[in-house]
C-alpha cells in the first residue's frame, strides 16, 4: 500500500511540476493567484484518485490505478499545455480547465465502471 502511494505521489509531484513551469510560463506570479491554481490541482488530484479507486475501469489491482493515474497525468499535461500555447494567463482560467477535466475524468470513470 504504501509503495502504491509512493509511486502515485512521484507522478502527482511531477505534474504539480510541470503544472508550475506553465503557470510561469504563462505569466502568472503573484503568489496567491499560484495558490489558487495548485489548490485547484491538488482537488484535482485527489478527486480522481479516489474516483480511480472506487469506479476506475478493471480491477482495482496496484498495476490498473497506477496506470490509469499515469494516464490522467500525461492527458492532463496535454490539455494544459494546449491551453498554454492558446496564450491563456489567467489562474482562474488554469483553475476553470483543471476542475473541469476532473469533472470529465470522473464522469468518465463512472461510465466505464456502470457500462463496461
Amino acid at each position: 500500500m504504501l509503495e502504491e502511494n509512493h509511486d502515485e505521489q512521484k507522478w502527482a509531484i511531477g505534474t504539480l511540476f510541470v503544472f508550475l513551469i506553465f503557470l510561469i510560463f504563462s505569466g502568472i506570479s503573484d503568489f496567491a493567484e499560484m495558490g489558487v491554481a495548485i489548490c485547484s490541482f491538488l482537488l484535482s488530484w485527489l478527486g480522481v484518485s479516489y474516483c480511480i479507486r472506487t469506479f476506475g475501469k478493471g480491477s482495482t489491482s496496484k498495476e490498473d490505478i497506477q496506470k490509469e493515474m499515469q494516464v490522467f497525468a500525461i492527458v492532463l499535461i496535454v490539455v494544459l499545455a494546449l491551453v498554454t500555447i492558446l496564450g491563456i494567463n489567467q489562474y482562474s482560467d488554469y483553475a476553470f480547465v483543471t476542475l473541469g477535466f476532473t469533472l470529465t475524468w470522473i464522469v468518465r470513470s463512472l461510465a466505464i465502471k456502470y457500462f463496461s
